[in-house]
């Protein structure tokens, strides 16, 4: 199997592995965590037959694909020490706009500040999984 091929498969089964990492974290984060602090402040969500879980999905799944990509640019090595600091930076870039969110909803900080932290652990944890499998699929 060519280097491209191989970095190809690296790049596609982290992705998905990625994608069910992502979908667990926030089904656990926000179907149980979280679930009575929405309960509180009903008045401001969409009502349940309103939302649309097709948009979450693509959401969750397209995440964790841009994380697959973008690994093989930071640059993998085989024992994952790059994830750490990579996984860290987006776990910033992602928890920063989700604090500011409490500027525009009408929501607790806590909310805010709980979506934060689990945009956070979402983006480190995504980035370490995406790695192990890359570096085991594309050595």
């Amino acid at each position: 199997m060519s280097k491209n091929s191989q970095m190809m498969k690296g790049m596609l089964l982290g992705g998905v592995v990625g994608f069910v990492f992502v979908f667990l974290f926030e089904f656990m984060v926000h179907g149980f965590v979280m679930k009575g602090q929405y309960e509180a402040t009903m008045n401001v969500w969409r009502a349940p037959a309103e939302s649309n879980m097709a948009v979450m999905f693509i959401s969750q799944f397209l995440f964790a694909m841009a994380v697959a990509f973008f690994y093989p640019i930071v640059g993998p090595d085989k024992d994952c020490k790059k994830a750490g600091p990579f996984g860290f930076g987006l776990g910033l870039v992602m928890a920063m706009p989700q604090i500011a969110s409490y500027s525009y909803l009408p929501i607790p900080m806590s909310i805010s500040l709980m979506w934060a932290v689990a945009a956070f652990v979402k983006a480190f944890g995504c980035a370490y999984v995406v790695a192990k499998v890359f570096n085991k699929v594309a050595k």
